[in-house]
């Protein structure tokens, strides 16, 4: 039977899940913001879209998207040093099981990519790729406990999957890639927001 506790110890459990959990949102943002920049970056560059003003406003929100992440790590690992850590074992699972997908993510593109240079179709390895990025954000979004991201991953999901069939093939690569890229970056945003929320919770 699991000990009793009081509410002030009840309020650092609390605290030092909130701590890490900004921690992890904020390292999910970053990851998210590197990649959705890369795709986002792929898509731009195959429509030939970086002229003008889109070059300046592409790396400027890239900057902030990436500081604004880095900052959220930072802020919660401030916070951590407030409150007792999480134990060992506890983390230990959750890493655990996000190692597995994030393996299980990268075959599935090795197997797909593989799958579309033998039919001689690389633009549907493209689209295959990004739909395995979509599918992994839905186990994170379980082990993680944060549904915002399923949602991402579904986006991403239909997104390929409407483009499958809508466009052919050059057409494809630029419409999967700047919709990955996009769907990415908002989940970055969206990350970042509601690690500020949590933050100014335990303030």
């Amino acid at each position: 039977m699991a000990p009793l506790l009081n509410s002030s110890e009840e309020r650092d459990r609390s605290a030092s899940f909130k701590a890490e959990a900004i921690v992890g949102i904020g390292w999910g943002a970053l990851a998210a913001a590197i990649f959705g920049v890369v795709w986002l970056w792929w898509g731009l560059g195959e429509a030939h879209a970086f002229i003008g003003l889109v070059g300046p406003v592409f790396g400027a929100a890239a900057i902030l998207l990436w500081i604004g992440s880095i900052y959220t790590i930072w802020k919660g690992r401030t916070i951590q040093k407030l409150h007792p850590r999480i134990p060992a074992v506890e983390r230990r699972a959750s890493r655990n099981s996000f190692l597995l997908v994030v393996l299980l993510e990268f075959v599935g593109i090795v197997l797909v990519a593989v799958l579309a240079g033998r039919l001689h179709r690389p633009y549907l390895g493209t689209d295959w790729c990004a739909l395995i990025v979509g599918l992994h954000l839905l186990p994170l979004a379980k082990i993680f406990r944060a549904p915002y991201m399923g949602v991402f991953g579904i986006l991403i999901t239909i997104w390929c999957v409407l483009s499958w069939v809508l466009f052919r093939p050059h057409a494809l690569v630029i419409s999967v890639a700047v919709g990955t890229g996009i769907l990415l970056c908002a989940l970055s945003a969206v990350s970042q927001a509601i690690a500020r929320g949590i933050t100014h919770s335990l303030l």
